[in-house]
């Protein structure tokens, strides 16, 4: 993406300061509140998500005035934002110049252009689910007061509801049917989930306020439900890509990344063959005489027993939090740890990490969640379930997860200057910057790899690696269906041979691509931060240093890697991945 600072003579004016109309910001930080605030008032589910509580209160407005509303005020804070003249700035808040105006752009694309609110339904979902969910489980206020919150946004259900059935027409079958299986989900966290979130409110008015809100709640969805399944569902017929200039243009606005679709390509497929081939020397090292998918298959056999995966994650996070701090990779700037704990019964996926916002005005506690088998599965459903927390690969998502990935990444965000690079700006289907974030992460799982953890044992070498394949098929998977070179049958079958994942995963990888255009961004921003961290080093020579080079990364907060560039190698012009 380009230089978006407006140049305005050559007055100096003091830092952060704008000459301008009455009512215009006069500092560039008094400009991101108000932008915050106004993006929190439009979706206050993300902001809450955010650390941003003001409006935890309120649903979403989806209604077609406010989506155009929307529209010009994303103008309008574009204008504004762009306005600042780069000598009126910091050094970081022109790297947040640059990041906001992007994040305006993604969202004016797909607000106004590609205009997902019209075609899909789990945009509605997501802020039904989103907002409740983080209400039964961030403990950003007392339990009273949540459950007061929750009553107060359960009456936007209606019109968040009426806002679907009047704007959503047409939707690709794949988000009809998500859609369904999300309200779905939604109807059953409300319907009882809640009750166990808050099943320590004393029996109170208020207690029997919160079951009447939900019980309601749960009436209203299991009408909307019956509609869904009788008039939506049947006229599913839209097309989910979005063609080659909108999926450049998200990767330029959201990750500043501006590299035309087939060199993406071209750089995914060059990578997906190194990995491959390391993937083959790793099983090389412990059976030479077996297939190296053979030799994989032997290592997903080996996870904990039914009820020990909790046990075992928290025994993985202990392992790398002594190896982080042993090999002098960063520093860890908090006494607090994340709790390893079971998911709770309402919580979704295998392993995700709940660590405190940093724009929590009061940190909250963080969590690391790992969702066990269930004792009342099938033996067989247990085994595949726990497979993917064979003792290799959940060592490689605690590093992601939490040590040194995403919980690490969030501690140093606290004192991330400005607000801009603290915040996580979207949810799927909305633009949401994933390179700097989620591209850490990912870098983490590589470093304590290469660093020898566990003494260099391939197997964690063949653990990292298939996430790392994962990721490098994500780039190419999502580019070629929204390109129209990959239906979703051909995705899923090229997940299942490039990246050796069974049948339902690479089905479920397959169809997230087509809702997440730019899931590439894992990929990219470890490729990204493995060539800043050799650039870097380059410039520095033998004054580099490792553990300041990561703390300086991470203390730069969620940033498109061309921002950390700017701020690691003032004036650097050289791609940022290549």
């Amino acid at each position: 993406m380009r230089a978006v600072a407006l140049m305005i003579g050559v007055l100096a004016w003091p830092a952060g300061r704008i000459a301008g109309a009455q009512g215009t910001p006069a500092t560039f930080a008094m400009a991101v509140d108000q932008w915050l605030d106004a993006f929190a008032r439009r979706h206050p589910s993300i902001a809450a998500g955010n650390g941003i509580h003001a409006y935890d209160d309120r649903m979403e407005d989806f209604s077609a005035g406010a989506m155009a509303r929307e529209v010009t005020a994303l103008k309008r804070e574009r204008k504004l934002i762009a306005a600042f003249p780069a000598n009126a700035l910091t050094p970081d808040e022109r790297v947040d110049q640059r990041i906001l105006v992007g994040i305006i752009d993604g969202w004016l694309l797909d607000v106004e252009t590609i205009a997902s609110w019209k075609k899909n339904p789990m945009v509605y979902g997501d802020a039904l689910f989103a907002g409740v969910h983080n209400l039964m489980t961030m403990e950003s206020a007392p339990l009273e007061v949540r459950a007061r919150t929750l009553i107060a946004k359960l009456r936007g259900l209606d019109a968040l509801l009426a806002a679907l059935k009047a704007n959503v027409s047409h939707p690709p079958k794949l988000y009809a049917e998500r859609g369904q299986r999300m309200f779905t989900g939604a109807r059953e966290a409300i319907g009882s989930d809640v009750a166990l979130a808050f099943a320590k409110l004393p029996a109170s008015k208020l207690r029997d306020s919160l079951a009447m809100a939900t019980a309601a709640a749960a009436a209203t969805l299991d009408a909307f439900l019956q509609w869904y399944q009788a008039s939506l569902l049947p006229t599913a017929d839209g097309s989910f890509a979005i063609g080659q200039r909108n999926l450049e243009a998200r990767y330029r606005a959201e990750e500043l990344i501006d590299l035309p679709a087939p060199t993406l390509l071209a750089i995914g497929l060059r990578e997906l063959k190194k990995a491959q081939a390391q993937f083959t020397e790793a099983a090389a090292r412990i059976d030479p005489k077996r297939p190296a998918i053979d030799v994989w298959h032997d290592i997903e056999k080996d996870h904990p027993p039914q009820g020990g995966v909790v046990a075992a994650a928290k025994a993985a996070v202990d392992q790398l939090t002594a190896f982080v701090i042993a090999k002098g990779l960063a520093e860890i700037p908090t006494a607090e740890r994340p709790i390893v704990a079971a998911a709770p019964p309402f919580d979704l996926g295998l392993a995700s990490s709940h660590a405190s916002p940093p724009l929590e005005k009061t940190p909250v506690t963080s969590y690391y969640y790992v969702t066990d088998a269930r004792a009342d599965w099938p033996r067989d459903r247990q085994d595949a379930w726990l497979r993917k927390f064979n003792r290799s690969t959940l060592t490689i998502i605690s590093a992601h997860e939490v040590m040194p990935g995403h919980w690490l990444h969030a501690m140093h965000m606290r004192e991330t200057p400005g607000k801009v690079r603290r915040i996580w700006i979207g949810l799927n289907p909305f633009p949401q910057p994933s390179s700097g974030q989620d591209g850490w992460a990912h870098y983490a799982e590589q470093l304590v790899v290469d660093q020898g953890l566990g003494d260099n044992d391939p197997r964690l070498k063949l653990g990292q690696l298939s996430e790392a394949l994962t990721r490098i098929c994500r780039l190419i998977s999502s580019a070629k269906l929204h390109l129209g070179q990959f239906t979703v049958d051909q995705a899923a079958a090229f997940f299942e041979k490039e990246a050796h994942l069974p049948a339902p995963a690479a089905r479920n990888e397959a169809e997230r691509g087509t809702y997440d255009p730019t899931n590439g961004g894992y990929f990219l921003g470890k490729m990204a931060a493995l060539k800043l961290r050799a650039d870097v080093q380059a410039r520095e020579g033998a004054s580099f240093d490792l553990k300041r080079f990561h703390e300086r990364v991470m203390h730069n907060g969620i940033a498109p890697w061309w921002a950390h560039r700017q701020l690691l190698l003032p004036g650097d012009n050289r791609p940022v991945i290549e």
